[in-house]
């Protein structure tokens, strides 16, 4: 009995069956490469987001470092500006003081 009787295919059926799986696998190894592509993409945009995020972190930190140096010189300012609000206060009491006792002189005189 040849082979073509044992499985009950015709050779032309066999023929048929036989393309199918060639054309099956042509597709199969198609499909491959197309994701093998997306993948070498993929990995690609990967790496350029990892860069574009070390570099986003690197300008955070330097942007978080000025701000604290600005708050440093805003503090050093506020306490500039308290020293001499209350040197200038201490100054207008002292003046204050002085006038009192000039019109206390004054009013004792005249009394």
């Amino acid at each position: 009995m040849s082979e073509t009787q044992k499985s009950g295919r015709s050779y032309p059926e066999i023929l048929k069956l036989n393309k199918d799986l060639v054309a099956n696998l042509e597709g199969l190894m198609a499909d491959h490469e197309a994701r093998k592509k997306e993948l070498e993409e993929l990995r690609y945009t990967h790496d350029q987001a990892q860069g574009e995020l070390a570099s986003l972190r690197e300008e955070l930190a330097h942007a978080q470092a000025r701000d604290a140096e600005r708050l440093d010189q805003l503090r050093k300012l506020e306490q500039e500006r308290v020293d001499q609000l209350t040197a200038m206060s201490a100054h207008l009491n002292a003046l204050r003081a002085a006038v009192d006792r000039y019109l206390h002189e004054g009013r004792e005189k005249a009394a």
